[in-house]
């Protein structure tokens, strides 16, 4: 017999531990590069939330699109990273519109939710061998740039309910942490050459 105790202790070791999402946060805080960035995703987000790859992304956002401005591949294929589209239709998008429409995580086990891709996102998930992933994000007051993280590979351990709940607590840390990333990058782009 289960008792409503027991269910709680159940919750809370299915949690990050405090101390990792703390860890996680404060090495958030301190990126300021791509480098720097994608340490920290294989050092302090992989323990909290255990994944293959993640493509990390700032995007500018139109009424049918978006625009790719900057993007980090963490352990990600450098092939997929070179085919990246500038330009993501939102029609051919579904799960990306879908996220931009309810501001939640999108989570997708293939090939269960074929259904809720297109064929265009289904050709790309098929080519990387991917059959768990998530999208989440954060979005500026404006609406009108915002962050893009996918997750590929996704551990099967985690429960989709858990992974719901651990891109809730990580995104608005690395929303800051690639912002961060790519004022840097901005930055050395502009700064003149030594003669």
């Amino acid at each position: 017999m289960t008792t409503k105790g027991s269910n709680e202790e159940h919750d809370a070791s299915q949690a990050p531990p405090a101390q990792l999402l703390l860890a996680l946060r404060d090495a958030c805080a301190l990126c300021s590069d791509d480098a720097q960035f994608a340490a920290m995703v294989r050092q302090q987000l992989q323990p909290v939330l255990p994944h293959g790859s993640l493509v990390a992304a700032i995007v500018r956002i139109g009424p049918q699109q978006l625009r790719l401005v900057h993007a980090i591949g963490v352990d990600h294929p450098a092939a997929a990273m070179a085919k990246l589209p500038r330009q993501l239709d939102l029609d051919d998008r579904p799960a990306l519109k879908r996220w931009l429409d309810t501001r939640e995580p999108q989570m997708l086990k293939m090939p269960c939710d074929a259904e809720r891709v297109s064929a265009l996102e289904r050709r790309e998930i098929d080519a990387l061998g991917i059959r768990r992933l998530a999208l989440h994000g954060r979005i500026d007051l404006g609406g009108i740039v915002g962050s893009c993280f996918s997750f590929c590979h996704l551990n099967e351990d985690i429960s989709p309910s858990q992974t719901l709940e651990i891109l809730r607590l990580v995104i608005p840390p690395l929303h800051e942490a690639l912002m961060h990333a790519w004022r840097h990058e901005r930055q050395v782009l502009r700064r003149p050459l030594a003669r």
